[in-house]
């Protein structure tokens, strides 16, 4: 019974924010407002997985995954259960390693994309707006116009001209994604023979 139960725990994703605010109080009193109080949250980041703030080039909150997954100690034995695996055991621990080395990659290369393609966006922006000319101080409905024209034409020509290559990559990033669900798929049917 309790091996079941830890199997179910462990099939469930568990995911916690980085950037958590305990304990906020607000007041609406009209006395000074008291401060916000932080209690500093302990996270076990051995078995869960973290989401991370935004990052600034891609736009894409990365994942921390959980540094290893949890091997469960044989009750029967005064033996870790790593110690003398079994082979069905063996190939488990495999696929979960080559699952989660999986989900890294794709991650990684999500990224990558999408950093590389928010800075190559926002330099041919700039020099899109470079070739405005200065708007008056203050700022008059014709260089509002102007600026607004500008960014129009930009964007239109810039899904025109990336659309071939934003659509290579969401194909390939979805092959990879569907890979992985199949491999998730296969570990979940590994650990249901184990039973």
């Amino acid at each position: 019974m309790l091996r079941t139960l830890n199997v179910q725990r462990l099939s469930r994703p568990r995911i916690r924010f980085l950037n958590t605010v305990q304990g906020a109080q607000l007041s609406s009193s009209t006395s000074s407002p008291k401060p916000r109080s932080r209690r500093r949250v302990e996270i076990p980041t051995d078995r869960v997985d973290l989401v991370a703030p935004p990052d600034p080039e891609s736009n894409l909150r990365p994942i921390i995954y959980a540094s290893r997954p949890s091997w469960h100690q044989s009750s029967n034995s005064p033996y870790s259960a790593d110690e003398f695996p079994s082979e069905s055991d063996t190939k488990l621990q495999t696929k979960e390693l080559e699952w989660r080395m999986r989900r890294e990659r794709v991650d990684m290369m999500n990224h990558r994309f999408w950093a590389a393609n928010n800075i190559q966006f926002q330099a041919q922006l700039a020099r899109r707006l470079s070739f405005l000319p200065p708007p008056s101080d203050p700022s008059t409905e014709r260089d509002i116009q102007r600026r607004e024209d500008c960014l129009a034409r930009f964007y239109a020509d810039w899904q025109k001209s990336n659309h071939t290559k934003q659509m290579k990559w969401v194909l390939e990033w979805w092959t990879e994604v569907w890979a992985g669900i199949r491999a998730q798929a296969g570990i979940h049917l590994l650990r249901l023979s184990k039973r």
